[in-house]
């Protein structure tokens, strides 16, 4: 099994971000730094964030 990045935007300012879909550490939005990703031990939990686009 492999991971993919994907193009995300924050549910809160729209700030469009790159990420690791199996992402380890909490993500923060570098705009208005809310909580966009947190580990769930395997795929991230994406909870503050929309996705736009899977990267190949």
């Amino acid at each position: 099994m492999s991971g993919k990045f994907l193009r995300v935007s924050c549910r809160d300012c729209g700030n469009e971000a790159i990420i690791f879909d199996r992402a380890a550490t909490l993500v923060s939005c570098s705009v208005c730094g809310s909580t966009i990703v947190s580990p769930a031990g395997g795929k991230a939990d994406l909870s503050g964030c929309t996705i736009v686009e899977a990267l190949e």
